[in-house]
C-alpha cells in the first residue's frame, strides 16, 4: 500500500506540474478515439472518414474548449448522415438540437461525460459512467450520461439498419417516407435504450446519495450499490424484454467498471478511517460538531542537515591551492577551524 501511495503522490505532482500540457493531450486522445469510432461505424462520407482527417480534427479539438469535441463530432455525424440520406440527416439534426439544449441547460461542464459514454459502450463498459460521474461530479452529471447513451443507441441503430436505409434511399420519391420511418422507428422503438437510461439514472442517483452520507467507507458502499443495481436491474430488464446474448458482457463489464471505480476512489477519496477524529467547537451563535477523516498519505521523511560553522568563510580563509603549508599557516588554519566548529584546538593536532 505504501508503494501505491508513493506512485499516487508522484502522479499528482507530475500532473500538477504539467497540467497545461497534459489536459490538451487527454482531449486529443478522446477526440481521436471518438472520430475513429465514428469513421469505423458510420463513415458514409468517404472524404471525411479517413484517419488523416480524424487526426487533424483531434488536433483542433486539443486546443479548443471541451465542448468543441461535441460540436465537431456532431458536424461529422451529420455529414455522414447526409451522405446516407437527407431524411436521416434531418432526423439526426433534430435529435442533436434537443440533446444540445438539454446539455447546455443542465450540464454544460460535463462535455467529456457525453463523449466518453458512447466510447465506453463500444468498449462494453458503459456501467462505469453513471458510477464514476456521480462519484466525481454533481447529481446533474447523469444528464451527460443520458445524452451520451441516446447518441450511442441512435448511431448504433443507424449502423444496424444501414442496408435498409440505403435501399430506401435508392427508391422512388413516393417511398421516401420509409427513410423517416426507419430512422425514427429504430430509435423511438428501442426499448433496450429506455431500460438502460432508467437503470443508469437510478444508479447515478443512488451512488450520489450514498457517497454523500456521513458514514465510514461511503464511497465503497456507493460503488458496490451502483454495481449491484446495474447488474440486477439490467439482468431482469433483459429477461422481460427478451434481449439475449448480453448477460456475459453485463457481468464482465460491471466487474471491469467496478475495478475502475475503485481506482477512482483510490486517487480521489482514499481515507484512513482508523484515524477519524471528532472535533467540537463553538462561536457566539452555534455549536459545531465536526467529523474529520484524514487522507491516506505517504509519511514524508524529514532530512536534517547540520552546518558546523560558516564553511564558506573557512574556504575563503584557507588557501587550498598550495599543497604544503608553513607551520604558521597550519597553526592559523587550526585556529580558524577550531573556532568555526567550536572545539578545542588541540584536537586538530
Amino acid at each position: 500500500m505504501t508503494k501505491l501511495l508513493e506512485i499516487k503522490d508522484q502522479l499528482i505532482r507530475f500532473y500538477s506540474k504539467y497540467e497545461t500540457y497534459l489536459y490538451p493531450i487527454v482531449k486529443f486522445a478522446v477526440a481521436l478515439a471518438l472520430f475513429t469510432v465514428i469513421n469505423t461505424n458510420i463513415g458514409f462520407m468517404e472524404k471525411i472518414s479517413r484517419f488523416p482527417v480524424a487526426l487533424l480534427l483531434a488536433l483542433v479539438c486539443a486546443i479548443l474548449p471541451t465542448s468543441a469535441i461535441l460540436w465537431i463530432g456532431a458536424i461529422v455525424v451529420l455529414a455522414d448522415m447526409y451522405a446516407l440520406s437527407m431524411e436521416v440527416a434531418l432526423t439526426a439534426l433534430i435529435l442533436f438540437a434537443i440533446l444540445f439544449f438539454v446539455y447546455f441547460r443542465f450540464a454544460p461542464k460535463d462535455g467529456l461525460t457525453v463523449v466518453l459514454t458512447p466510447l465506453c459502450f463500444k468498449l462494453y463498459i458503459p456501467y462505469v459512467m453513471p458510477v464514476g460521474s456521480s462519484l466525481l461530479r454533481s447529481a446533474y452529471s447523469v444528464i451527460g450520461v443520458v445524452c451520451g447513451t441516446v447518441v450511442y443507441y441512435f448511431l448504433d441503430g443507424i449502423h444496424r439498419n444501414a442496408g435498409a436505409l440505403m435501399s430506401a434511399a435508392n427508391a422512388d420519391e413516393e417511398q421516401s417516407s420509409s427513410k423517416f420511418d426507419i430512422s425514427v422507428g429504430q430509435f423511438l422503438g428501442n426499448k433496450e435504450m429506455y431500460l438502460v437510461i432508467v437503470i443508469f439514472v437510478i444508479t447515478a442517483i443512488v451512488v450520489y446519495l450514498v457517497r454523500r452520507m456521513e458514514v465510514d467507507n461511503a464511497w465503497t458502499l456507493a460503488i458496490i450499490s451502483g454495481a449491484l443495481i446495474q447488474v440486477a436491474g439490467l439482468f431482469v430488464g433483459y429477461i422481460v424484454l427478451g434481449v439475449t446474448g448480453k448477460t456475459l458482457w453485463l457481468i464482465v463489464g460491471n466487474i471491469i467498471s467496478l475495478l475502475i471505480a475503485f481506482i477512482l476512489q483510490f486517487l480521489f477519496m482514499n481515507l484512513d478511517y482508523a484515524r477519524t477524529e471528532r472535533v467540537q467547537f463553538e462561536d457566539d451563535d452555534y455549536y459545531y460538531y465536526v467529523k474529520a477523516v484524514p487522507k491516506k498519505m505517504v509519511a514524508v521523511r524529514e532530512v536534517t542537515v547540520k552546518h558546523f560553522g560558516n564553511t564558506a568563510s573557512m574556504g575563503k580563509r584557507i588557501d587550498h591551492s598550495r599543497s604544503v603549508l608553513s607551520p604558521e599557516e597550519e597553526e592559523n588554519s587550526r585556529k580558524v577551524i577550531a573556532k568555526e566548529l567550536d572545539i578545542d584546538e588541540d584536537l586538530l593536532k
